[in-house]
């Protein structure tokens, strides 16, 4: 979030919702639409068209959210975790 040009650093939700990602790519609707909109502004995560993981609409492609490298830096996550 920007108050005129400063930006604050990620809340413990955010990165909590990150660090989640991290493991494995998560549909958007899973994730508090605020902290989706700041990491996908702040290029942590890339929006991604996956199979839905839900019954009533199992296998239908929809927005998930994947962790991208500046993410990983953010989080402090390798690479290989």
């Amino acid at each position: 979030m920007t108050n005129g040009t400063k930006t604050h650093p990620l809340s413990e939700h955010a990165l909590a919702a990150l660090k989640r990602v991290a493991r494995e790519p998560l549909p958007s609707s899973e994730i508090n639409p605020g902290v989706v909109n700041r990491l996908l502004r702040d290029s942590f995560v890339e929006d991604v068209r996956l199979p839905s993981p839900f019954k009533s609409h199992k296998g239908a492609l929809i927005s998930h959210l994947q962790i991208t490298e500046a993410g990983r830096s953010a989080a402090h996550i390798r690479a290989d975790e």
